[in-house]
């Protein structure tokens, strides 16, 4: 199996598809490389080389007990470019790995190519992002573990999709629940140091100016836990960003929307490739 030694860890990985630019896939919080949905996955690599992997604290990647940082992550992905022999690539940041990409594009501007941020938002130490989910949304994201990893899960499907996507894809998100138990699950303190990362070492928001790779910002406009304002604040400050808003989904979108949300990503990361803004 594939692993990389990056700075103190151990990093799982996997590259599908060998030729075209480099893209990393970089998950959220408690999200191993199972959270990619292999279709979306397999559509990348038929134009690009696609990096996914393990964050610290999760899957089969080292999970230190010292506290994590978002330039701590941001080097992480550095890192395994490194390892990879890849001197820039596109990123694709899900949620905290939004967060991540967005450290990446500050703290590595030499290794960014373009930038795709999904369902995330830039931060200020303190706060998990300037327009906060509700108290209820909230509570479900901090609800300590019950002991049964799978009920857990299910409790947290309204905070991540819309609920006619799950009463009508109840089976599918089922199949993908069988494979994330299948994967190793983080203990709870590693999973606790990825939200202290992000709540107290995320720091971009008066920083975006600053990020000048072509930026592709992508949201549901049903999202609650990391609500569509957090997208428009990026877009705004962000030179040469396009925003991307999709109804009738939430966090979830890249699910919900399926290959129609890979199909704007390939022909953003096409443009970029060909020398052009947007």
């Amino acid at each position: 199996m594939p692993f990389a030694r990056v700075s103190d860890i151990t990093m799982y990985y996997e590259v599908h598809g060998d030729s075209g630019s480099a893209v990393f896939l970089i998950h959220g919080l408690n999200s191993p490389k199972v959270g990619w949905s292999l279709s979306h996955v397999a559509r990348m690599a038929a134009e690009h080389r696609v990096v996914i992997f393990d964050n610290r604290g999760v899957g089969q990647t080292d999970k230190p007990t010292a506290p994590y940082s978002m330039s701590q992550f941001a080097g992480d992905v550095v890192g395994l470019m490194d390892a990879l022999n890849v001197q820039a690539a596109h990123l694709f940041g899900m949620s905290m790995g939004g967060m991540i990409a967005q450290h990446v594009a500050l703290g590595y501007p030499e290794r960014v190519l373009g930038l795709v941020l999904g369902s995330t938002a830039p931060g200020e130490p303190g706060t998990l992002c300037p327009v906060s989910p509700s108290a209820e949304v909230l509570e479900v994201l901090m609800k300590p573990s019950s002991g049964d990893r799978a009920q857990d899960e299910r409790d947290a499907w309204p905070i991540i999709y819309t609920r006619p996507f799950i009463e009508a894809n109840r089976a599918l998100l089922e199949s993908e629940l069988a494979d994330l138990l299948a994967y190793p699950e983080a203990p709870p303190y590693a999973v606790q140091l990825q939200m202290e990362a992000m709540l107290n070492t995320h720091d971009t928001l008066h920083r975006l100016g600053e990020i000048r790779q072509p930026t592709l910002i992508q949201v549901g406009l049903e999202d609650v836990l990391v609500p569509p304002a957090n997208s428009r604040i990026l877009a705004k400050r962000i030179p040469n960003a396009r925003l991307i808003e999709y109804p009738a989904a939430a966090h979830g979108y890249f699910a919900e929307v399926g290959l129609a949300a890979v199909e704007d990503i390939l022909a953003f990361l096409a443009h970029v490739d060909a020398g052009q803004t947007q």
